[in-house]
């Protein structure tokens, strides 16, 4: 019997058969979308696309640039992500900004002591989550964190920090002044509400059982979290409308949920959540299914290892992508300041090539622009696969249509934005949202 078997049918001894995967599949939550045949149809999907795709060379001097903002590593108490793995990780899905967000703390200072500065090719931005926002500030604010939540903005944003407000599940009442934007999407936000999926997470004997599915389709294991942001995007126009916020994508990177399954000094079988907690003590003794998976191992040794958020597949699900002249500091702030970005699901599809503009003639309006109303302005849209275009002005849709372009002239005022959706796996998923490009 394989190592794997012979594990998961000592753990089903231990702990009853606790297999709540196809009780809680008729949730029709992401537990459904996990099943083997759900994967495999969107791995055939994600080839697909891949051998379609056009490379699309971009008709301005900017580059696109991929980025990942709320990431979180060791400093925080609930990661224990070490650098050079998350570089690492970064390196090998394409991204060349992450811009961390730490749980501040007493023992350490998120600015002067975190990730900052060039590594191994990779722009480290330091950051913290905190009182509601994503805050990139440009000074130390030990101590400086009390008052209102838009008197913190007002004293980060006033030092030409950076504000983008947080988990708009949680304060979609919020009205704050002067930010720099809002997430549009947060990959904690999204798998928050796949109830059926979390309560089997926790049961080792489901992960144990899916573990084989989910290391033969990790990616497509990972995203069937995905789910359109709908409130999320509501929100986020209806705040456009007050004044101009620069949509970004939220990682929520921690890399914390899994298992591990360990022979500690007892000689027992140990198995750990993915902060190394306790979560449960199995005596070999009485089980002779684990008692054979452990026979030649030493105290310490892993038996059994699944991370299903590891920073690889977190970091490659969603990314805002910025449009540089350069890769700095300096040109990260100014892109973020003036929305000149985008939103991408990048495990669907290398997303580099879209473009969403307003042409004037021979000028040329980036997304953020801010414009006034006159004769002559025509959006223009493109991406490297065929779509199905949605057209959204202050709020509202007014325009759906399918292909790789899109253009429309302008002819009133308004927010005007673009998301672009494919069908993958058999369900319809947004692939990229534009920021706006404001005509008054």
């Amino acid at each position: 019997m394989p190592r794997l078997s012979l594990l998961s049918a000592g753990l089903a001894g231990c702990f009853g058969l606790l297999v709540l995967c196809e009780s809680l599949a008729s949730a029709g939550d992401a537990i459904d979308r996990i099943k083997p045949e759900k994967l495999q149809a969107i791995r055939k999907d994600l080839v697909a696309f891949q051998a379609a795709r056009q490379n699309l060379p971009r008709l301005t001097p900017y580059r696109d640039v991929r980025a990942n903002l709320h990431v979180h590593s060791a400093f925080s108490h609930d990661s224990r992500g070490q650098i050079e793995d998350i570089v690492a990780a970064a390196k090998t899905v394409g991204t060349e900004v992450l811009m961390f967000t730490e749980h501040p703390a007493d023992r350490y200072d998120f600015f002067q002591d975190g990730h900052q500065g060039l590594r191994d090719g990779v722009l480290l931005i330091p950051g913290a989550e905190m009182k509601g926002f994503l805050v990139y500030p440009t000074h130390s604010l030990r101590g400086l964190d009390g008052g209102s939540p838009q008197e913190f903005a007002d004293l980060v944003q006033g030092r030409g920090g950076l504000m983008f407000l947080s988990h708009l599940e949680e304060r979609m009442d919020w009205e704050i002044q002067g930010l720099t934007g809002c997430e549009i999407y947060n990959t904690h936000a999204d798998f928050k509400d796949e109830k059926a999926l979390i309560v089997s997470m926790k049961n080792p004997l489901w992960l144990l059982g899916a573990a084989e599915n989910i290391r033969k389709y990790p990616q497509e294991a990972f995203s069937v979290l995905q789910d359109p942001p709908t409130d999320y995007l509501r929100r986020w126009d209806e705040l456009c409308q007050r004044a101009p916020h620069t949509g970004v994508s939220a990682n929520d990177a921690h890399q914390n949920v899994g298992i591990a399954v360990r022979l500690n000094e007892n000689r027992e079988a140990q198995a750990e959540d993915a902060l190394g907690e306790k979560v449960a003590t199995l005596d070999l003794k009485s089980n002779p299914a684990l008692a054979l998976v452990f026979k030649n191992a030493k105290p310490g040794e892993l038996a059994f290892e699944l991370r299903f958020d590891r920073y690889e597949y977190s970091l490659r699900h969603v990314s805002t992508h910025l449009l540089l002249d350069e890769l700095s500091h300096k040109a990260v702030w100014a892109a973020l300041e003036a929305g000149r970005a985008y939103v991408a699901f990048d495990w669907i599809a290398d997303p580099r090539g879209f473009e969403f503009c307003v042409n004037e003639g021979t000028a040329r309006h980036e997304m953020g622009s801010r414009l006034d109303h006159r004769e002559g302005l025509r959006l223009a849209a493109q991406a490297p696969l065929p779509v199905h275009w949605k057209l959204i002005r202050s709020g509202k849709v007014i325009r759906e249509a399918d292909g790789p372009q899109l253009e429309f002239d302008i002819a009133d005022p308004g927010n005007y934005r673009v998301e672009a959706w494919l069908n993958v796996g058999g369900k319809d998923l947004t692939w990229i949202l534009s920021n706006p490009i404001y005509v008054r």
